[in-house]
């Protein structure tokens, strides 16, 4: 096995399960979010059930009972919902974040890979096909589009692979996406790979 191969497990190990590690976290906070936001609902709902017509020849009494009760629900039952929604919103966005960070840095090891031991991507063995593109270059101009999407201008490289990979360039980091094309969920997936590029 290739000593850069070797030398990276470490790395590319722990990468691979904090990826699916946060990913698992994504899908928890998702899952949370999907039942607070049906509770939200059902509570709105009941909020706007409770509605009253003010032509309904309620007394003013009766009317202003009626508005502090539900102002009182509104602040006690939905407003502290609006607040775990949003919390679960940002915590669900910057999770994704760190996937993508993640996924990007995978690949920016397995690159280096390609270019410490080849020199360049035109003298790495193709490796496995995937879509009609051969691994070496999903790896390559998945990592270059991974550093470069907040330009939003790629190579014409770059462009080519995703098309054929049919992926949708845009101005998101999509690490993830080629990750998920490579099926590199395990490290035993990851190094199959590599050796079949760097050895």
């Amino acid at each position: 096995m290739n000593t850069y191969i070797k030398e990276t497990k470490f790395a590319t190990s722990n990468l691979i399960k904090l990826i699916n590690d946060e990913e698992d976290q994504l899908i928890t906070l998702k899952s949370a979010l999907t039942n607070k936001e049906k509770h939200h609902r059902f509570l709105y709902d009941d909020f706007i059930r409770k509605d009253f017509d003010p032509d309904d020849h309620f007394n003013e009494h009766q009317m202003m009972y009626a508005f502090t009760k539900q102002a009182s629900y509104y602040e006690n039952q939905i407003e502290p919902l609006n607040i775990k929604i949003n919390e679960l919103k940002n915590s669900i966005s910057a999770k994704q974040e760190s996937v993508k960070s993640l996924s990007g840095a995978l690949l920016q090891i397995a690159k280096q890979g390609i270019s410490i031991v080849h020199g360049n991507l035109e003298n790495c063995p193709d490796g496995r096909v995937i879509k009609n593109e051969p691994i070496k270059n999903i790896i390559w101009q998945g990592r270059n589009q991974s550093i470069h999407y907040e330009e939003g201008r790629f190579r014409p490289a770059v462009v080519r692979c995703f098309e054929n990979i049919g992926i949708s360039l845009n101005d998101e980091n999509l690490a993830k996406e080629i990750i998920d094309l490579l099926n590199w969920k395990t490290y035993v997936n990851y190094e199959k790979d590599l050796i079949s590029l760097l050895d």
